[in-house]
């Protein structure tokens, strides 16, 4: 039997792919399950998939802890979490990147095809949701089933939700993902421990009401806006955004915000728009309509 862990970002095809990629084995003579694991139900929150796929009927239903094949949709997620946590000695990764495998580090050394799953989503499709273009690359490294099942897996997933057109547009991506995915080893040594969650104390827990943002006894922030694993701003492209002439610093927002990430520096009232995820109530109580939401065009214009 092989197992499939999909490491991804709710909104971002990690599931869809798990269940085209189960479809193709079950064209392919094969038998296959698949299923999903959610944090917070959201765009942009950690989402596990998982597929297995054999010869013989499937009796089991757990999640996949030692998986053969690893996939990675986003390769923000390998800072943030040890997607090779568990893989088999003579596992492989599978990874959305621009980067060349031995410019890349994990928890450990480990084979590795690389392949700018995002680009091609981007010019194929026209978004940059990098599922069917990763799938591509996916049969190359293991072989697991061939093209022609793949094609008919993503023509039935994906047709069913996104229409026959757009589905043949993903199987396109696909054969691009198969072509340009290039093999070679991964560094190892990556540390992990610092991102280990926080489990509190006694004196640490809440009582009634939220928890303010604070340091805990092992030196880690915690409360609204201060875990920095959940960067909640890749939620969503939409941000609060204060108009300074506007603005009379009543601090109303820096209140009412439930992710505290408004705040007042050097007497100027700003967003930290790495936790903002556009819920709007800013926008909704400022008396003097200083806030508006705004759209930005990269991820990378809102970090810290």
């Amino acid at each position: 039997m092989h197992e499939i862990r999909f490491h991804g970002r709710g909104g971002t095809g990690a599931v869809m792919a798990s269940r085209a990629l189960a479809k193709a084995a079950f064209y392919a003579g094969k038998n296959a399950v698949s299923f999903p694991s959610f944090s917070a139900e959201r765009r942009g929150a950690l989402v596990l998939a998982f597929a297995r796929i054999n010869t013989k009927k499937i009796y089991r239903k757990s999640q996949i802890y030692e998986p053969d094949t690893i996939v990675v949709l986003d390769n923000s997620l390998i800072e943030l979490k040890d997607v090779a946590k568990g893989l088999k000695p003579d596992g492989i990764g599978i990874i959305n990147t621009t980067k060349k495998p031995e410019e890349i580090t994990f928890s450990k050394e480990i084979d590795l095809g690389v392949v700018d799953a995002t680009s091609i989503a981007k010019e194929t499709l026209g978004h940059p949701f990098a599922n069917s273009a990763i799938l591509g690359s996916l049969i190359r490294s293991t072989e697991l089933v061939g093209m022609e099942e793949l094609e008919k897996g993503i023509l039935s997933v994906f047709g069913a939700k996104l229409g026959e057109k757009q589905a043949k547009r993903n199987v396109e991506a696909a054969r691009i993902g198969y072509e340009e995915t290039q093999f070679g080893k991964s560094q190892g040594g990556r540390n992990y421990s610092k991102l280990q969650p926080w489990l509190p104390s006694v004196e640490e827990l809440p009582i009634g009401a939220i928890l303010p943002k604070t340091t805990v006894s092992t030196g880690q922030s915690i409360g609204p806006g201060s875990a920095t694993t959940r960067i909640t701003g890749t939620w969503s492209y939409i941000k609060a955004d204060i108009n300074q002439e506007l603005c009379i610093k009543c601090l109303k927002c820096v209140f009412h915000c439930p992710e505290g990430t408004i705040h007042k520096k050097d007497d100027v009232v700003i967003v930290n728009k790495s936790y903002c995820k556009a819920c709007g109530i800013c926008e909704s109580i400022c008396p003097v309509n200083a806030i508006t939401m705004i759209k930005i065009k990269e991820f990378s214009e809102i970090k810290p």
